[in-house]
């Protein structure tokens, strides 16, 4: 081999491991880069987990008002069909009690 060959091949093997150690310090900042994504993605996991809890517990929270809500619903159903009904009786006797003040006015009227 000739020295310009020789040469050529050092600066090519040179080249080769500069291109080389490049190349391990690419993969180093990038397993680097990979961890410091696990350890964010681990903690948006947990954060994840303690809002789904957290909305679980908020459903069954709303599971509890919305039975409550539709017993006093039929509560005020029942009290709204008590009101009618003694509306009505209360109706039924002011029509009788005109009727017999009316009854009672004629028949004073026939006595004098």
């Amino acid at each position: 081999m000739t020295e310009n060959q020789e040469k050529e091949v050092f600066l090519l093997l040179n080249t080769i491991v500069t291109e080389l150690r490049a190349v391990k310090s690419d993969v180093t900042e990038i397993r680097q880069t990979q961890d410091k994504h696990s350890e964010i993605l681990e903690d948006h996991s947990q954060i994840l987990n303690k809002h789904s809890q957290i909305l679980d517990k908020h459903s069954q929270i709303l599971d509890k008002h919305s039975q409550i809500l539709e017993n006093h619903s039929q509560v005020l159903k029942r009290l709204e069909a008590k009101t009618d009904n003694i509306a009505e009786t209360v109706m039924s006797h002011e029509l009788r009690l005109t009727k017999a003040e009316k009854n009672i006015e004629d028949l004073q009227g026939g006595v004098h």
